[in-house]
């Protein structure tokens, strides 16, 4: 093997590991705190929190347009073409975008907020607290476009650091927070966690531009001046085609996730529970339940990040490190969910029980563990659909998903509440892992099987064209 593959390949080992390592701390922490402020909330406070984290959601994905994947996507392909201009115009564009998109969503939050609280999530307790949250969409926005310019670089010591930092000043925050505002009520100490969260996250906005613009200064102002600048028009085209589709696919999947809870709190009151019951329940399933679940996933969650520049740039280099990449992904992914989910079948009751310091979402936990597997291979095949470019794919699977879950929740849920909600995440995840793999398998492995079968060259062509769409 040649010194400087070698040397590639080493580094990517590397990178896999800091983010990996930093990731890890990072999200522990996150989880540990999130166990405590659940204890001194109680489920119907985690309600609340699921609530305003689905309204979080939709306002992230508008206020950053996709960007930050297209940054990763784009900049991985100029810095592979040895284009370093034009990864600075990209970023410049970027965070240009990223600004005004989310300072008119803070706007238009702080102006309706009890209109959208009572009328889109169904409890204006809610109210207060989008306040105290929304700031963070710009800061947030900000970080991933910044991020996946250092993923595409190949240098994660930036966002790793960046992870560790936001932690711990999101801890110190909501603790404070927390004492002030929690003897007003829980809405109040829900307003306070939002609050807490904000601080975090404008920290490692500052720490990340900070980087970079040192980064610029000191060697990648001095690498452009070699190269060639794009035209404004080109590299808008080529950050919309991506970040478009990305956008779309995400405000979606925010858009649906915001109304399933809100229609599950419906569902649940239809049967025969009142409000805040409803609210506690839709506490213990999606606010203690589903993030233990998906905590492993979220700790290898950095790692993935770094999926969508490898794979454009396995892209860029041809079929065959395409190909290879994609299956060692995809070798690591199982073994890793197969573990997971072995492990919540035996210990899950425990670890929720000392998490939670209550038995409400133990049983939950151990009946759903199986899905483990699935759920990795689904969000690695996510990220490679990413790297792809097809974000307009994902969108149609997040659509059809849609439609399984809200046929489940309106029809089965009033009656068998917790069962259907079991019922509803298993379908749902299969499902989706047969589409997303499936469309994987068949976009990296399909040319080798098209070109020997025994059809004429123009058909080959055609189902090569229609299988690039």
């Amino acid at each position: 093997m040649p010194k400087n593959v070698k040397n590639k390949k080493y580094k990517m080992y590397g990178n896999i590991l800091l983010l990996g390592m930093s990731g890890i701390i990072a999200k522990l922490f996150d989880f540990g705190f999130r166990a405590f402020y659940a204890g001194v909330l109680g489920t119907e406070g985690m309600g609340l929190l699921s609530l305003g984290f689905s309204m979080h959601g939709v306002m992230l994905t508008i206020a950053t347009a996709g960007l930050g994947v297209a940054v990763s996507r784009c900049t991985s392909v100029y810095i592979e073409r040895k284009n370093p201009a034009a990864v600075k115009k990209c970023m410049k564009m970027a965070v240009f975008g990223v600004s005004v998109l989310a300072l008119t969503v803070i706007l238009i939050t702080f102006l309706f907020s009890d209109k959208i609280a009572e009328r889109l999530l169904g409890d204006g307790r809610i109210s207060f607290s989008l306040c105290t949250l929304m700031p963070s969409v710009l800061f947030m926005g900000i970080s991933y476009c910044t991020k996946g310019c250092f993923y595409a670089e190949r240098r994660v010591l930036p966002p790793a650091s960046s992870e560790i930092l936001e932690q711990t000043v999101k801890f110190v925050s909501i603790r404070v927070l927390l004492k002030i505002f929690l003897p007003f009520g829980t809405e109040y100490g829900c307003a306070a966690v939002f609050g807490g969260i904000t601080i975090g996250e404008l920290s490692s906005c500052v720490y990340l531009l900070f980087l970079y613009r040192r980064e610029e200064r000191l060697n990648f102002r001095i690498k452009a001046q070699d190269s060639d600048e794009p035209c404004r028009g080109e590299m808008l085209t080529k950050l919309l085609g991506v970040s478009l589709p990305s956008m779309i696919t995400s405000l979606c999947c925010s858009a649906l996730r915001m109304q399933e809870e809100v229609l599950i709190i419906s569902a649940l009151e239809r049967g025969n529970m009142s409000h805040s019951e409803a609210v506690s329940t839709l506490g213990i399933m999606c606010g203690m339940v589903m993030p233990l679940l998906v905590l492993p996933l979220n700790l290898a969650g950095s790692v993935m990040s770094l999926l969508v520049p490898e794979i454009s740039r396995a892209e860029v280099r041809g079929g065959g490190s395409l190909r290879r990449t994609v299956k060692k992904v995809y070798g690591l992914g199982l073994t890793v969910g197969i573990i997971v989910g072995l492990f919540f079948m035996i210990f899950g009751g425990s670890a929720s029980r000392a998490f939670y310091k209550t038995a409400a979402a133990a049983e939950l936990v151990v009946c759903l563990a199986p899905l483990c597997p699935v759920m990795f291979m689904d969000s690695l095949s996510c990220s490679i659909l990413n790297g792809l470019g097809k974000q307009l794919r994902l969108l149609l699977f997040s659509l059809l998903d849609f439609s399984l879950r809200l046929s489940v929740i309106y029809f089965a849920m009033p009656q068998y509440k917790t069962g259907a909600f079991s019922a509803m995440t298993a379908a749902s995840n299969v499902f989706t892992c047969m589409l997303s793999l499936g469309s994987v398998l068949w976009l990296v492995y399909g040319e080798n099987y098209i070109f020997k079968l025994k059809l004429t060259k123009s058909a080959k062509c055609a189902i090569l064209k229609h299988r690039e769409r």
